[in-house]
Parts: structure tokens; sequence; C-alpha cells
């Protein structure tokens, strides 16, 4: 079971737009997905309050800001094939 969690707020498009490809995901693989809500942590506001939404995959930082099908399914191909997980700008990731 691969382990997400989406930093996200409260009226914030994308991460309304996150959750739901997140739960589409999870229809093609099994995850266990927490969905913090930033706002309520100081510490998670003052890092991230300007970049989610932000997807943490077993505790690192993942992918910021547009989260979509592809760009899991690359992060999951990636992981599983054991080549960690890229950095965004590594060229790796589609463009949606």
């Amino acid at each position: 079971m691969w382990h997400l969690t989406l930093y996200s707020k409260p009226n914030c498009p994308l991460c309304d737009e996150a959750k739901k490809e997140l739960l589409e995901f999870e229809k093609e693989c099994e995850v266990k997905l927490d969905i913090v809500d930033i706002s309520k942590d100081k510490a998670l506001w003052e890092k991230y309050q300007f970049d989610i939404p932000v997807l943490m995959v077993e505790g690192q930082e993942a992918a910021k800001h547009h989260i979509g099908l592809k760009k899991l399914r690359v992060l999951h191909r990636r992981w599983t094939e054991g080549k960690g997980l890229p950095q965004p700008d590594a060229g790796v990731f589609p463009a949606n």
C-alpha cells in the first residue's frame, strides 16, 4: 500500500481538483490517503500556505499545485521501479 498525504485548505480550487484526481487514482492503485487541512496547523500553514496543494508520498514532498492522474501515475511508476521521487523540474512529468 502506498501512503499519500495531501496538504490542503478550505476554499482552494486546486486542492479540490487534486482531491478529485486522488480519489480517481485510488481506483487504479491501493493507497492510503490522508488529507490534512493546513489551516489548522500553524507550522504547516507557514510552510505551505502559498504552495498548496502539496502531495507527500511516503513522507516525502512529491508534487505541488497541479496534481493530476498523469502526474500520479508517473510518481507511482517511478516509486515502484525503485527510481525514487523526481524533482518537480526534472522533466519527467507530463504537461497535465
